[in-house]
């Protein structure tokens, strides 16, 4: 029987060679810092995607030290999930390619990898997917999740895989550091030449609307009830308008109103941009909004306490909801 199963051993198409503790300490590291690279990705294309969308970003000294702060707060935690999620899911699904393969009599060859994260992709999206579509939330959710399955499980798994493959120990390491390499080079190369499209133009950034007179005169409401009506004459009426001064700034909620008639005018804002100009009796505490939203849905805003805070009080065209 042993010299039967020696047989077959050498009859069996070969594959990556067996690693040991340490290798496989390599494959789990290469697993870690492909998923962490992924999402530093990822995290990039969502930022240059939100470029396209409305969005205030805080200036300033304090700002920009929270900003890195934060940066580093998230490679962190992508650290850690991406060494959490290559024990629980890479390295099981490498493992399970090299037995699935072995089982059949074959190699265990990159396409042979392919499909199976390919099965384990499907496997997710039905456990998932089916669930949320029966409670409502839509069957465009199995598709979804087989995408993003899929596209997150295969890199890694290559990556580790090809780590079985190296016959060194020293060379399996140097593989995880060249693929972590590699990840941020990537990451960078697609945030300079994203940030290189929207300078040139070639993408259009996020720009305020450019509201004309007649497009502000009508009725504008806040979602506390407050509505603000803006006239063709130039003549302006608040009422129930929320205020917001010092006390009520950190909390966001206005707890004053203002009520009264006026005069608004179409203004430039320090900034070059067009604004609001109101003159109304008791409400000269907002005495000059923004413009934000789409030429679609623009909206009316001023910003509550300091800029840097990104609280801001915003009014919506069209009477407040019953």
């Amino acid at each position: 029987m042993a010299q039967s199963t020696v047989e077959r051993e050498r009859t069996t198409p070969g594959g990556p060679e067996r690693v040991g503790g340490a290798g496989w300490t390599a494959v789990w590291l290469t697993g870690a810092v492909a998923l962490a690279a992924e999402g530093v990705l990822a995290l990039v294309v969502y930022f240059l995607a939100g470029l396209r969308d409305e969005y205030y970003l805080a200036a300033g000294v304090p700002a920009y030290v929270g900003y890195l702060f934060v940066s580093v707060v998230v490679m962190v935690l992508l650290g850690l999930a991406g060494l959490i999620c290559s024990a629980a899911v890479v390295l099981p699904v490498v493992q399970l390619s090299r037995w699935s393969a072995r089982k059949r009599g074959r190699p265990e060859t990159a396409r042979w990898c392919l499909a199976v994260c390919g099965t384990v992709a499907a496997t997710a999206a039905l456990c998932i997917g089916v669930p949320t579509a029966l409670f409502g939330g839509g069957w465009t959710a199995l598709p979804l999740v087989l995408l993003v399955a899929f596209v997150g499980l295969v890199p890694a798994v290559l990556c580790s895989r090809a780590v079985t493959v190296l016959r060194r120990t020293g060379a399996r390491f140097g593989l995880a550091a060249g693929v972590l390499g590699c990840g941020l080079a990537l990451s960078a190369v697609v945030f300079v030449g994203g940030l290189a499209a929207y300078g040139t133009g070639l993408i259009q950034e996020y720009e305020p609307p450019r509201l004309t007179k007649t497009q502000l005169v009508g009725v504008w409401s806040d979602d506390q009830g407050g509505t603000l009506t803006l006239r063709a004459d130039g003549t302006a009426v608040a009422d129930e308008l929320g205020v917001h001064d010092a006390d009520t700034a950190t909390s966001g909620e206005a707890h004053e109103h203002c009520d009264g008639s006026g005069s608004w005018s179409k203004g430039a804002a320090p900034d070059g941009t067009s604004q609001l100009a109101l003159d109304v009796t008791d409400c000269r505490a907002v005495s000059s909004w923004q413009f934000g939203g789409t030429e679609e849905q623009p909206t009316l805003f001023h910003w509550i306490g300091d800029p840097d805070s990104l609280k801001r009080h915003i009014l919506h065209r069209g009477a407040p909801a019953q």
